[in-house]
């Protein structure tokens, strides 16, 4: 278990919730966040952890000495005996050569002085050492040779401690190292049956890609796997071939005396085994809220508590947000599950990086080059999309409850999935099956509905900007958080307060004309189907997205403007015809938006049958030149 290498009191996360909550904004939210605070140098505590590591890992392979562990040099104590400092830098220098044979250098050397070992008291010949420095292209000349035997000697003229020669360049091991070997070690294992970690089954679940030249030189990319698992062989293994902890950190140990940089350390283990690395960084963060009793969830209280002491200036409407992003089966509870998939606080590190004048609020020059760090795929086309969606109110700023109350998180992953396909469309059983990962409770009616709600312009494939501007994940959701019942259908008063949420400000009116256009006849009911068809949620955001002096009603050429937005493959020549379904008596003064609603469906009906004279006017031209047959 990683609990048998005891961390030194200074770095431990002990101490009850209260000491974990403690100096929030020292805290790196993001993966990039942590490695721009990388440590300058190691530290005392790096030092004794690294050696605490050593001990149990000899101990591990029944090595018994007692030059481990060896002194901090920098203390005060240390350098009163020029001899320890002699020491550090005679080993440092022969390991600044290993590194240059790559991030397995020095485990190599280290496993050759192991199997030189045949007392297992940390003793070897001097010149078997120097053998294996030679064997691994490092030679060593005659006056180097005769201060090794000086300061590694064992006492007679034959042999040298090379358990302690390797104790003073252990060092570097620090509390962000520990953690992050330690989550690789159980994620792996996780993925074993029974937890049973083995060296088949890591090298089944080793990323080949992850170990490059860069870390070995001249490493042939298809030796990758290879290259790796022959690093395990050295190890000592149970009789059942089970890797333990200490097998784990045996290699992990050579590896971070090899790699000086925190972040290329982090990244090369996170690689190894595909782990998201802002996962990572976000289960920290988590875990450091949550009581020792369930570290995987946090009750709504202390998650909006966590959010105001990483963010003292967060509003209520902000943190609220937050909260009905993540908890979205609304248990009252985040679990940690809920927590990772929102990837919200990377978002977060995001949005405050180009917030440079602290307004809380982003125009579409920064929030286009937020999108595009999360997805530098996306086009100029989705990612304005995108943008125009998260402007609810239409003021060319985005702030970041906008961005979450707009689920523009969630059509970043509806995005990622877009981009799997080449041509980014999807037919209608592609998205039916996106939106049942996105809800597995949608029945095949729901899944219709929204499908409809989308393809306006029935050309049976949909494109991630259709999606985007269909707003069908913003209607589902303020649908599904009136339909306590989960009966997929709204009572008149459930109904209203929806309407409400929608616009506070809807007349009686209004919610009427609404209610009569979307509710069934019979069971006098709205079903999320009927919200779709028409789709509500379009229709009066775009309504209001064109009514800019705030009067509820759209002049003449607001209107049309309003209408072309809507069914954008439509004519100059159409959309006069629409208009005139909509103001039959050629109103001058505009059209309320309750007026609208009380015709839509002849706008509609029309609309429809432009299209089919369109289709049939097509199809009349391919037949008079025999393209088709009757």
């Amino acid at each position: 278990m990683p609990g048998m290498v005891p961390e030194p009191a200074t770095g431990s996360n002990g101490g009850g919730a209260a000491a974990k909550r403690s100096n929030p904004a020292d805290l790196a939210l993001t993966a990039n966040e942590m490695m721009s605070k990388e440590p300058q140098g190691r530290s005392s505590e790096d030092h004794v952890r690294t050696q605490k590591v050593f001990g149990q890992i000899l101990k591990r392979r029944g090595i018994v000495t007692l030059k481990v562990p060896a002194p901090w040099v920098p203390d005060e104590e240390s350098r009163r005996d020029p001899c320890h400092s002699e020491k550090y830098e005679f080993t440092r220098r022969f390991f600044r050569k290993l590194k240059k044979r790559g991030i397995h250098g020095i485990r190599q050397f280290r496993l050759m002085c192991h199997n030189m070992d045949f007392g297992s008291n940390g003793v070897c010949l001097g010149r078997g050492l120097e053998g294996a420095l030679a064997h691994m292209g490092v030679k060593m000349r005659l006056n180097e040779f005769a201060d090794l035997l000086r300061l590694f000697g064992n006492g007679d003229a034959d042999t040298v401690n090379y358990v302690e020669m390797l104790a003073y360049c252990c060092g570097n091991i620090s509390q962000q190292r520990y953690e992050i070997i330690e989550e690789a070690f159980e994620f792996v294992k996780s993925k074993c049956p029974g937890s049973a970690l083995t060296v088949v089954a890591i090298e089944c679940q080793f990323r080949p890609q992850s170990l490059t030249s860069w870390h070995v030189p001249d490493l042939l990319e298809h030796h990758s796997v290879e290259e790796f698992t022959s690093q395990w062989s050295g190890g000592v293994l149970a009789a059942d071939g089970v890797v333990g902890w200490a097998d784990f950190v045996d290699y992990y140990m050579d590896v971070s005396v090899s790699i000086d940089s925190e972040a290329d350390f982090c990244e090369y283990v996170c690689g190894n085994w595909g782990i998201d690395m802002d996962d990572w960084v976000a289960k920290k963060i988590f875990r450091r809220y949550a009581s020792e009793d369930d570290e995987d969830s946090l009750a709504a209280k202390e998650f909006l508590r966590m959010l105001r002491e990483l963010d003292p200036d967060i509003s209520e409407d902000e943190a609220l947000a937050w909260l009905d992003t993540i908890d979205e089966d609304d248990s009252g509870e985040i679990s940690l599950q809920e927590f990772l998939e929102s990837k919200v606080l990377r978002v977060k590190r995001l949005f405050d990086r180009y917030d440079d004048d602290h307004s809380r609020s982003l125009d579409r020059v920064k929030m286009m080059n937020v999108l595009k760090e999360l997805n530098p795929s996306i086009s100029e086309e989705e990612a304005n999309a995108l943008y125009d969606c998260a402007d609810i109110d239409g003021s060319g700023e985005i702030s970041f409850c906008e961005f979450l109350e707009s689920n523009l998180l969630k059509l970043h992953d509806v995005f990622c999935e877009f981009d799997t396909r080449r041509c980014r469309e999807f037919g209608e059983p592609e998205i039916k099956t996106l939106l049942r990962k996105l809800d597995p409770f949608l029945t095949d009616q729901d899944l219709h509905s929204i499908y409809k709600a989308i393809d306006t312009d029935n050309s049976g494939r949909i494109t991630f900007v259709e999606f985007v501007e269909s707003h069908v994940l913003r209607a589902k959701t303020i649908f599904d958080r009136y339909d306590v019942d989960r009966s997929r259908s709204l009572t008149l008063p459930e109904f209203r307060e929806l309407l409400l949420d929608m616009d506070e400000q809807m007349t009686q009116r209004e919610m009427e004309a609404i209610y009569a256009l979307v509710s069934n006849e019979e069971t006098g009911k709205v079903t999320l189907g009927g919200f779709l068809n028409p789709n509500i949620m379009k229709l009066k955001l775009l309504f209001d997205k064109h009514d800019d002096d705030n009067s509820r009603t759209l002049e003449a050429k607001e209107f049309k403007l309003m209408l072309r937005e809507l069914w954008k493959q439509s004519s100059e020549r159409d959309i006069e015809a629409l208009y005139r379904v909509a103001c039959p008596h050629g109103d001058v003064v505009g059209i309320a938006l309750v007026e609208y609603i009380g015709r839509f469906k002849e706008v509609a009906r029309k609309h429809d049958l432009i299209e089919l004279e369109k289709r049939r006017a097509a199809r009349a031209k391919q037949k008079s030149k025999g393209l088709v047959t009757a």
